[in-house]
């Protein structure tokens, strides 16, 4: 089977991006689809952010543990 398709291509810091869709997709689909890829791209962010918040926070508290200076008791 063939069919026409149509290919939009942007580069960005020497990476080469492309969206590939039928010719005929309809603009309000091809905006909703945007937009998901949008949101996708933003719940990996949201989750590398939570994980890097999570690892400094730990880090802090080690660090704390690790300085804690408690009494010689005789």
């Amino acid at each position: 089977m063939l069919k026409n398709i149509v290919k939009l291509e942007h580069t960005v810091n020497d990476k080469v991006f492309q969206l590939i869709c039928d010719n005929d997709s309809p603009l309000e689909c091809l905006k909703e689809a945007l937009f998901q890829f949008q949101k996708y791209v933003g719940q990996i962010e949201d989750n590398v952010r939570l994980q890097q918040e999570k690892a400094k926070a730990e880090a802090e508290a080690k660090s704390s543990e690790e300085t804690k200076i408690e009494p010689i008791q005789a």
